[in-house]
């Protein structure tokens, strides 16, 4: 189990790098042309969000792996939790359901590595 859970971080870490990467490089007029913000809105909660989910990226692999401060994998795991519920009020309040089942699954996925990390260092 301990394998699989290690290849779903990996999972995790690789889907959280590119959002990550575009919401930190990405320019303000290109979040208003996707929609993720609104003209007259501020760009800093974007780019903080899209620090955090690179630092998720990292936290919830390498701690883990090297055994320094592994509590921080699973705390990483519960925070992807929280972006991804997040997401999921946000989709549906703006009546974007075609992105829920991806959410769903990726908040899932995160739980069950958050479980099972903290289960570990419990032991």
């Amino acid at each position: 189990m301990n394998t699989l859970v290690l290849i779903i971080q990996g999972v995790l870490a690789l889907f959280f790098i590119m959002p990550g990467y575009g919401k930190i490089s990405g320019s303000k007029e290109s979040h208003v042309a996707d929609g993720h913000l609104k003209a007259d809105s501020s760009i800093i909660p974007i780019r903080i969000l899209g620090v955090l989910e690179l630092l998720g990226c990292i936290g919830i692999v390498f701690p883990w792996i090297l055994g320094i401060v592994p509590i921080l994998t699973p705390i990483a795991a519960v925070c992807f939790c929280i972006i991804m519920l997040a997401g999921m009020i946000i989709h549906t309040s703006k009546k974007e359901y075609k992105m829920l089942p991806m959410l769903v699954v990726v908040c899932m996925l995160s739980a069950l590595v958050a479980y099972y990390r903290f289960m570990g260092i419990l032991e």
